[in-house]
């Protein structure tokens, strides 16, 4: 039989069980205890009842006495119905005499009982066993008492006194009725409170249940309310204690965790936390950017099958392999995005064997493009300043070899070392402005100007100063108003208009300004040689010239130059180009409504 899942079923049926087995096992013993009890006392009233008998009966068996004329069976029958009970009188030999309730010649000898044998020894005693019994289909259990008829202090006979056991039967079995009755009284009463305790206890401990319950699906606010003043009372008090302290640390945790999300997502450097198995368990967003994976699908999945760069996996096996720091230099294709790994074991918390890696991954690519950077600048620099003062060492070492001697070749010498001198001061002004400008400390005065006046000014400065190219300018009727430095501003235009100049060597140069409703746009146009279609995301850098513009003697800087005003207004530079066809480039600053 399956026993009641129920805790107060299981502690009720227990204590039932319980209190039914001691209760039969009391009333067992008290069943033999009385039983033993009033048979002790039949056997004491017997006993003392044949004592009387053998008193009563002493002086008819005396050696003196004449028992003529003396009717010893109905002595003997009134004496047994005196007391209730079988009187017997038996001779020393054992013969029996008289006998209350059969005629002594039906009986035998009793002289192999054993209480008379005591009796005739001169004790009272008395025998238990089954004997034969009037009107009875069998033997019968019964008690014998035995006392010795003394005469002129010789024992001269027995009185005995016979009574079956089942004449205290009626007597014990209602005393074990009522015993019977008592116990089952006491053992409902019992089971009755006991199931009401042990449901009141029950439902305390399901109430904790409950609450717990609760709590694990996350309502941390629920409490258990005690219902007893017992030690339930104190489980309830310390289940509500442990929630409290269960919320506190969860919120102390989630407060944690919020800061260290914040700052995993915030850091340029990239983090992975990867388990002993390869299994991903975090991916910050620099991670994401940096290794082109996707948190979603990377969380959860192991390394090998979502990066495939074998430098960073061998890192990190061989961190998790040795338990010490391991660090690379890699590049990711075809990102072409330069990286330093630093795999770090995790120790477990018993500090034995490593609990997975933490790789960290740092962007070196931008300083990899400042290394390139100084090292393009280096030799632009060195290469623009070398055909200068190449040429003007030539030209003095000319000039003191003799050429001085010649009025005309001198002077000649020395205007081409002028103009050299002059190419190399402007690239170093140039040099100066852009590392001003790249530097932030040169912030614009930003004042409202009208582009349309700047325009027509520099224009017509420049309309002039190249013979067979047309400079014109294509101007709003209303006032292009914008916010931005005056200075800066014509800089900007300058370089872009001498740029076209350089390479336009006959037709048209445009110089227009449009405006909408954020911003107005400057466009400077040209019918030049063009520039080929792989050159135009470079012409905006430093020192970069298109092969056919090197021989302008320009430096290659004014169009950085150009950039990076523009970006300090807010404003954008473009370009649009042809080979053989012209090109347009454009910038644009915030306007002023």
């Amino acid at each position: 039989m399956r026993l009641p899942r129920s805790l107060h079923w299981r502690i009720a049926l227990a204590y039932t069980a319980l209190i039914f087995v001691t209760m039969g096992v009391v009333s067992i013993y008290l069943v033999g205890f009385v039983r033993n009890t009033y048979i002790a006392n039949l056997q004491a009233a017997l006993l003392q009842q044949a004592r009387l008998v053998s008193e009563t009966a002493a002086p008819y068996l005396a050696a003196s006495f004449d028992a003529a004329g003396v009717d010893l069976q109905a002595l003997t029958a009134r004496l047994g119905e005196s007391v209730g009970a079988r009187a017997t009188l038996i001779s020393a030999d054992g013969t029996v005499i008289a006998d209350s309730m059969q005629s002594p010649a039906q009986t035998p000898s009793q002289i192999s009982r054993p209480e008379v044998r005591r009796a005739l020894d001169g004790s009272a005693a008395y025998a238990v066993y089954d004997a034969a019994a009037p009107n009875a289909a069998g033997p019968v259990s019964t008690i014998h008492a035995a006392a010795p008829i003394v005469s002129d202090g010789v024992v001269v006979g027995v009185a005995r006194i016979s009574a079956p056991v089942s004449q205290v039967q009626p007597n014990i079995n209602r005393l074990v009725a009522a015993i019977a009755l008592s116990a089952l009284i006491v053992a409902m009463l019992s089971v009755g409170i006991g199931y009401i305790l042990f449901r009141r206890t029950a439902r305390s401990v399901r109430d904790v249940a409950d609450g717990a319950r609760r709590l694990a699906q996350g309502d941390l606010e629920h409490r258990v309310a005690p219902t007893a003043s017992d030690e339930t009372q104190e489980l309830a008090e310390a289940f509500n204690t442990m929630a409290h302290t269960i919320r506190r640390m969860l919120r102390d945790m989630s407060a944690e965790s919020g800061k260290l999300t914040a700052m995993l997502d915030t850091m340029e450097d990239g983090v992975v936390v990867i388990e002993a198995d390869g299994a991903i368990t975090l991916l910050n967003s620099a991670a994401e950017l940096l290794l082109d994976i996707g948190a979603r699908d990377a969380v959860g999945a192991r390394l090998v099958e979502v990066l495939r760069d074998h430098e960073i996996q061998q890192t990190a096996s061989l961190a998790l392999s040795s338990g010490r720091i391991q660090q690379a230099e890699v590049e990711i294709l075809p990102q072409r995005r330069f990286l330093k790994a630093i795999a770090t074991p995790l120790s477990n918390a018993g500090g034995a064997g490593s609990a997975g890696i933490l790789l960290t991954l740092h962007d070196l690519s931008g300083v990899r493009q400042v290394e390139t950077t100084l090292r393009e600048f280096v030799t632009n620099v060195s290469h623009e300043l070398r055909s200068p003062l190449a040429s003007v060492k030539a030209m003095v070492e000319t000039l003191q070899e003799g050429a001085l001697e010649h009025p005309s070749a001198a002077r000649n010498f020395l205007d081409r070392i002028n103009r050299d001198v002059d190419r190399m001061n402007d690239m170093v002004e140039d040099l100066l402005e852009l590392s001003r400008l790249e530097s932030g400390r040169q912030q614009p005065n930003l004042a409202p100007l009208d582009l349309s006046a700047l325009v027509a000014e520099v224009v017509a400065e420049y309309a002039d100063r190249a013979p067979g190219v047309d400079v014109r300018a294509q101007l709003p009727a209303a006032a292009a108003l914008a916010l931005g430095e005056s200075a800066q501003l014509r800089q900007a235009l300058v370089n872009m208009l001498e740029n076209a100049l350089k390479n336009t060597p006959s037709g048209n140069v445009t110089v227009s300004v449009v405006c909408c409703e954020s911003q107005c746009r400057v466009r400077v146009s040209d019918s030049g040689v063009g520039i080929p279609r792989e050159h135009l995301p470079h012409v905006f850098e430093r020192f970069y010239k298109v092969d056919r513009a090197r021989r302008d003697g320009g430096s290659g800087l004014g169009l950085a130059i150009v950039q990076h005003i523009v970006q300090m207004h807010g404003g954008e530079v473009g370009v649009e180009s042809e080979e053989g066809a012209g090109s347009v480039f454009t910038f644009s600053v915030p306007r002023i409504s």
